[in-house]
């Protein structure tokens, strides 16, 4: 093969590969509003307002920061009593 060939599919695969990468992208955004809209009949089906699903939110991040409160606190004392 020439270089000029090597050129030309080089160029060819490049411009493919712009192709597919577009086209990703793409299926990754209809996949996030697939995903988003699943989540809006389930919150839709057991009729949970915003205020309520705000409030689960604000209860889950509580939660979080106990459980990592408590394992910080279990952590030092094992560290304290070898």
């Amino acid at each position: 093969m020439n270089i000029e060939r090597i050129k030309e599919e080089l160029s060819k695969t490049y411009a493919r590969i712009e192709q597919l990468q577009k086209r990703a992208r793409d299926l990754e955004e209809q996949k996030k509003q697939a995903e988003d809209m699943e989540y809006l009949k389930i919150i839709r089906k057991h009729g949970i307002s915003a205020e309520e699903l705000q409030l689960m939110i604000d209860i889950s991040n509580e939660e979080q920061k106990q459980i990592l409160e408590n394992r910080e606190k279990e952590q030092t004392g094992n560290e304290e009593n070898p």
